[in-house]
Parts: C-alpha cells; structure tokens; sequence
C-alpha cells in the first residue's frame, strides 16, 4: 500500500518522502526502497529515503527536518506503519510485545502528527490520512485475530474522528481507510497502473494496493477538501 500510494501521488506531482524503519531494516528493504525511488523519480518528482522508527521521536523529529529542508514542508502525511500479525489468545501475549506492536500503530501517528500538523496550521493546509483495519470492533469471535495488532488499527479510527473535526478549520483534514485483506501488487504491475494504465486493475476480483492509492489520492486532491473524520471502510471480501 505503501508503495502503490508513493507512486500514485507521485504521479499527480508530489514529492515523496518513502521511510521504512518502524519494523524493517536491512539491505534488501534499501534495496527496494532505491528501486521505488528510481521509479518516482521518472514522474519527475524528487524523493527522499529515510530509516527513520516513527515510535522513536528524535527519528521522527529528523525525517520531518530532513523533509522540510529539501521540500519546504510536509503537506501530506500518510500513516501506515505496519506490524506483526500474530493470532493468540490474549492472555498469552508477552507484555513487552504488546506494548512493541500498539507503540508502532499508535505512538507512531501520535508522534509524526505531532511534528506534522504545526507545519500544516502554519500552512493552513494539510492532508493526513491513516490506514487502519476493516470489522475490527465488530467480530463476535476474536480467537482468530491478533488483539494487540487490532486494537492499534481501531485506535487510528479514533484518532481521526476526533482530530479530523478538530482540524478542518485550520485547512487541514484528517481520514482513515479501513480495509480488510489486501492484495499486494508486484512491482511492475504497481509501476503500471500508477502511471496510468489501468487496463488489468480493471479486471481485479479483489481490494489490492492500488485501490487503497487511488482512494488516498481523492482524499488529497481539491475533491475531498470536505471529507475530513471520516473512516472509509472496505468490505472483507
């Protein structure tokens, strides 16, 4: 989603900070944050790398610097910090590994929203949109989710309805997508489709990565100026 999303916005003509270091290091994670870089840099579009872990906030306070001296400022924020999916009962879970996986889903949008959305008042403009989880305060049946896991997505769906009300006088709107399982494009197809040809997305059976770009694109555009504290939620298919 993460990728989709950096390339599709690329194309409407942002500039694109790709970070990855909440959950993934090492060479093959540069690696491929190198080559979606090369990709975004042929929508003529500038990009910068960061390794920075958005629950730590020295790191966050840096990749915001870093985006603000080669940008100007942050105008878009797209939180989707991931996390591991691990299914068992919750009186099973270590302590310390809860507090891993709910500090990546929620410290991580308190902590850049933090840095961001002084820039964006100053601004009177801004974007920010969260990824959060489809049917998670509805299931009946918890014993195959993973409730640490859930608890931060839902968390993210408070966030934005509180603070998307809460900011919209000041130019800044606030939405979360809410989707069940999604499937990942490869890098090719995610390239493709991105750049405008949508000839096998239209053939799709279910939510893949480009949906979620596409929907996070409207949000940004002068069409969803008036959307704000809303959670769009796609249906588990």
């Amino acid at each position: 989603m993460g990728r989709s999303t950096a390339l599709r916005l690329a194309r409407e003509g942002v500039n694109i900070v790709l970070n990855y270091g909440t959950y993934r290091q090492g060479e093959d994670i540069q690696n491929s944050a190198e080559k979606i870089a090369k990709a975004i840099k042929k929508f003529g579009r500038q990009v910068i790398i960061q390794s920075a872990d958005t629950t730590d906030e020295q790191q966050v306070k840096a990749m915001v610097d870093s985006a603000c001296e080669k940008f100007g400022g942050v105008d878009i924020l797209i939180n989707n910090t991931g996390g591991d999916w691990n299914i068992r009962d919750y009186t099973e879970i270590p302590y310390e590994y809860w507090k891993k996986v709910l500090s990546a889903k929620i410290d991580s949008v308190f902590l850049t929203m933090k840095h961001i959305v002084p820039i964006m008042r100053d601004r009177q403009w801004g974007r920010i949109i969260h990824i959060s989880m489809s049917g998670v305060v509805q299931m009946e049946n918890t014993s195959g989710v993973a409730p640490d896991y859930c608890l931060g997505k839902e968390v993210r769906a408070w966030m934005t309805t509180a603070y998307g009300l809460q900011e919209f006088s000041k130019g800044i709107t606030v939405n979360c997508i809410a989707p069940g399982p999604t499937e990942h494009l490869t890098f090719d197809d995610a390239v493709k489709v991105a750049s405008g040809d949508y000839s096998d997305w239209y053939k799709r059976k279910s939510v893949n990565s480009h949906d979620i770009a596409e929907i996070i694109t409207f949000l940004c555009s002068e069409a969803g100026r008036f959307v704000s504290g809303s959670v769009i939620r796609l249906p588990m298919m």
